[in-house]
């Protein structure tokens, strides 16, 4: 802990008050200050195993999470996800059987729509009906396109767009 600043090893050291208060106050400051360093994420997690006053442990993952540093692959460097690895992938390659009632010949009954459609044919006069299609992980993952495939992409993309 000798390689922190002084500042941090002091909110450090207050972590263990016995005043609440005193603690919250050192989580806070760790959080503001403490982005991206190792020591003070070991003296939180070593903190959190010690602590016992719920409050001031969720405060301190919390503040883990707001110091802790992500850093986020390129996109070249990611792994297609196998089909049961990835819910995004396999909502949108699934085939749905859903209950409609038709827009233009107000029929009620069943249609058969392939996860990532967002229009189909009533069963009854023939005519489209739309539907809105949910947001999918897909649209933010680098490689979303090579889960579900570009075709299924695409269609998925131009279904969100009329939605």
């Amino acid at each position: 802990m000798n390689d922190l600043p002084i500042n941090i090893q002091l909110l450090l050291k207050n972590l263990y008050h016995e005043n609440a208060g005193e603690v919250k106050h050192a989580l806070e400051e760790i959080g503001r200050v403490g982005k991206g360093n190792h020591e003070a994420m070991k003296a939180l997690q070593e903190f959190l195993g010690r602590e016992r006053r719920t409050t001031l442990r969720i405060l301190a993952a919390q503040t883990i999470s707001k110091i802790k540093e992500i850093s986020q692959l390129p996109a070249n460097e990611f792994k297609k996800p196998g089909i049961f690895q990835c819910p995004g992938a396999e909502k949108i390659k699934r085939t749905e059987i859903i209950d409609v009632t038709c827009p233009h010949c107000h029929k009620e009954g069943t249609a058969s729509v392939a996860g990532f459609e967002n229009e189909f044919v009533c069963e009854s006069c023939g005519k489209m009906i739309a539907r809105d299609l949910p947001e999918s992980c897909i649209e933010k993952c680098p490689v979303g396109s090579a889960c579900v495939g570009e075709e299924r992409y695409q269609k998925y993309l131009k279904g969100r767009k009329q939605t």
